[in-house]
């Protein structure tokens, strides 16, 4: 996907989206520049390309870019360059967001390598976290890093830390700092220490990182906070045994590894797979796969559950491979996802069924809502009419018109990233409403498109059939919006139990259905459009 992103819609997000930054005395971050190239900017050295195109960007970029030394405000720069404040700040905004502008480090610049100042500013942007590498340098400068564990590996980490943190490898004593985060190198001749390093760390509220290599495989993680994360074992299991001892010619290789992630992990300025995931990295191919660390059902330390330790189910597994990170450890920049033009398109973009006929459902009446009273769904009595249904599916699924925008879709339930990313089927066995047969609900057009007439047995005279695009929520989330699916799902079926009840219409959402026989009447395929509920609406046919 291409991260193309506009600076009036940037601009207009930064002034309430309160995960958006934008410097307030910018300065170029070391290591990078704006060129021009044709009809472009070019955003050279940063954590990936950036090309600014427009009559704007060619002609004003570049002035506003020389002048951001972090010595101006936004009203100084816009005096500076002959361009409104406004112009300024949006400009400004989209210049964070593509990593070629960070806010100037406040009081004495941190006396460090001028390479690695240019390291923390060029690739800050990858995570947004600080909004200048001087912060990146404060981080690190308050943490002490502990090394435990393989003598050789903990010699050759100290050797790659000890120029950007506080690498320690004394004995523990009782005036240790409690943020300190301990380093254990596991091999097969330190796999005694670990279990006594892991209670003393768990005793003492503190995190461990542990880093296990032999000859066949490097393994970075689990990292194991009590307060936020599974614990060591968890993290750990299913692990293969050890293949011997670690060749010496390995030794900087892990520690190196070892080094980049604990220093992404306390400076925040670069991407690590940590806290959630453990890396398995093959030595000879230097291929690498991520493991999420799960709870198991029964675990005495971990596990709310009791009895005996199960492995962690495929659900777990899954949840934990897409959950949120914690707090502490969330990057600002992924967030800026949102506002990539390609993903903003997604909102617009609604399933029609062109081949099929389409029967336009009557308009929205909310006076039909005010008037009336709420009412038990199991015990609806009121007869299901097509006003009625249509009322169900416009609210739960559908768009409001009158306010939605080319630019903005604005919509009656809450969907994920306003990306509207689920679809409903109506399974219609009442003549009296329309002609038996299934049809889908075409959100953008507020009509029913007929799918098929072979209807499934039942008693009921419609049944809602929710299912996911994940064609479309996968564009923009990847594997999290598999999630995201059966979250929207919960929430179409809230608003049309609401409707529901309103209306004195019967509500029933089913807790089981057969996924085969239903995406066979439907013509879906579970693989792309897995059935996320089901529900009957209205009495007996």
């Amino acid at each position: 996907m291409v991260a193309e992103m506009k600076a009036e819609q940037i601009g207009q997000a930064a002034r309430t989206d309160m995960q958006l930054m934008v410097p307030v005395r910018p300065i170029l971050r070391r290591g990078v520049r704006l060129r021009r190239a044709g009809d472009s900017v070019v955003l050279d050295g940063a954590d990936r390309a950036q090309v600014f195109s427009g009559a704007f960007a060619r002609d004003g970029l570049v002035p506003l870019t020389d002048a951001c030394d972090g010595t101006r405000g936004h009203a100084e720069l816009a005096s500076k360059v002959g361009f409104d404040e406004n112009t300024v700040y949006k400009c400004l905004a989209l210049l964070w967001t593509a990593g070629a502008i960070e806010e100037a480090a406040s009081g004495e610049k941190p006396s460090v390598a001028p390479e690695w100042a240019v390291f923390l500013s060029r690739l800050g942007n990858s995570t947004g976290a600080n909004p200048s590498w001087a912060d990146a340098v404060s981080h690190l400068a308050r943490r002490t890093v502990r090394l435990e564990g393989d003598p050789a590996l903990v010699t050759a980490a100290r050797r790659s830390l000890r120029e950007v943190c506080r690498p320690v490898t004394t004995p523990v004593g009782p005036s240790d700092l409690p943020d300190e985060l301990t380093v254990f190198f596991e091999t097969a001749s330190s796999t005694p220490l670990l279990a006594a390093i892991e209670e003393r760390c768990r005793q003492d509220g503190r995190p461990l990182l542990r880093v296990r290599a032999d000859a066949r495989a490097i393994t970075v993680g689990p990292y194991v906070d009590v307060s936020i994360t599974p614990c060591l074992d968890c993290g750990s299991h299913g692990e293969a045994e050890f293949s011997g001892e670690l060749p010496e010619h390995l030794h900087d290789l892990v520690a190196g590894l070892a080094a980049h992630h604990v220093v992404a992990l306390l400076a925040r300025a670069t991407i690590s797979h940590l806290p959630a995931d453990s890396t398995v990295t093959d030595t000879a191919t230097l291929s690498t796969d991520y493991r999420p660390a799960a709870i198991r059902p029964g675990c005495p330390r971990c596990s709310y559950t009791r009895g005996p330790v199960a492995q962690a189910p495929a659900g777990a597994v899954y949840e934990a491979s897409v959950a949120m990170p914690p707090r502490a450890f969330l990057a600002p920049k992924d967030h800026q996802a949102h506002y990539y033009a390609a993903n903003l398109r997604l909102q617009s973009q609604f399933k029609d069924w062109p081949s099929r006929p389409h029967t336009p459902l009557p308009a929205l009446d909310l006076a039909a809502l005010a008037k009336s009273e709420r009412h038990d769904p199991s015990r609806g009595d009121v007869p299901l009419s097509l006003d009625a249904l249509g009322t169900v599916l416009k609210i739960a699924f559908g768009v409001k018109d009158e306010e939605s925008t080319t630019e903005r879709v604005k919509r009656w339930t809450a969907a994920s990233g306003n990306i509207g990313c689920t679809t409903a089927y109506v399974v219609l066995r009442d003549e009296r409403i329309m002609p038996p047969g299934i049809y889908a609900y075409a959100q953008g057009s507020h009509t029913l498109a007929a799918i098929s007439s072979r209807v499934p047995p039942g008693d009921a005279p419609c049944e809602i059939v929710i299912t996911g695009d994940l064609k479309k929520v996968m564009t923009k989330y990847g594997t999290f919006g598999f999630r995201l699916v059966f979250l929207d799902a919960g929430c179409n079926l809230a608003a049309a139990r609401e409707v529901a009840q309103q209306l004195g219409l019967g509500f029933a959402p089913h807790s089981d259905w057969d996924d085969e026989a239903l995406a066979l009447v439907l013509g879906t395929s579970p693989a792309d459009e897995p059935i996320a509920g089901v529900a009957t609406l209205g009495g007996t046919a």
